[in-house]
């Protein structure tokens, strides 16, 4: 078991889904369970950042309200490190529903001497999202939304960063549209979702 903490996001708008993505059906389980359920094993806390507790109470899990809504992921980000008991935080949005454990010890292993340890695709193609952040991005994440910014990326500007190449894998996706969810589920399983949007 790791000695840190996973925080799952999903306290975005899901405004290009139409509907609460992280309770989504992705092999038969809400999205945010199926996340939740290769986790548990390996983090000694668990922590979701979301702005309506009363929809993951079914998890028994700590969920963390954004200190201001409206504010976009580094508030989220911000708000959970605050109430996190580890100095080191694995933070995945809920929307990425296939985690490769191995990578994210990787990530975990390479942090020491590190405030963030961030994937990358290629140049200026980072995955904040799907990262590691300690404590120490507290103040500076403070500092960038008093001033009225947002992007995760400034905290480049006050922070030590290392950036990991993503590898070239099939396990790693977001599901942003209804039409990426259709490319990564079964007919049985999006025919509920297309009644859902239709009965809205």
């Amino acid at each position: 078991m790791f000695d840190a903490t996973a925080i799952i996001l999903a306290g975005g708008m899901s405004s290009r889904m139409g509907q609460n993505k992280s309770l989504m059906k992705y092999n038969d389980v809400p999205m945010i369970e199926y996340i939740y359920n290769q986790l548990k094993d390996r983090f000694n806390e668990i922590l979701i950042g979301a702005n309506n507790a009363n929809l993951y109470e079914y998890l028994n899990l700590k969920v963390v309200e954004d200190k201001i809504t409206s504010r976009g992921p580094l508030m989220g980000i911000l708000s959970c490190l605050e109430k996190s008991e580890n100095d080191l935080n694995f933070i995945t949005a809920c929307d990425i529903p296939e985690i490769n454990i191995k990578f994210v010890e990787k990530m975990l292993l390479e942090s020491e001497g590190y405030d963030i340890i961030m994937p990358v695709t290629g140049a200026d193609k980072y995955e904040p999202l799907f990262a590691v952040y300690r404590k120490s991005v507290i103040k500076p994440a403070e500092k960038i939304l008093n001033s009225g910014k947002s992007r995760i990326i400034e905290l480049f500007k006050y922070l030590n960063v290392k950036f990991i190449q993503l590898p070239e894998n099939d396990w790693y996706f977001n599901i942003n549209t209804i039409d990426d969810y259709h490319s990564v589920m079964t007919p049985k399983e999006v025919a509920p979702v297309l009644r859902s949007r239709n009965a809205n």
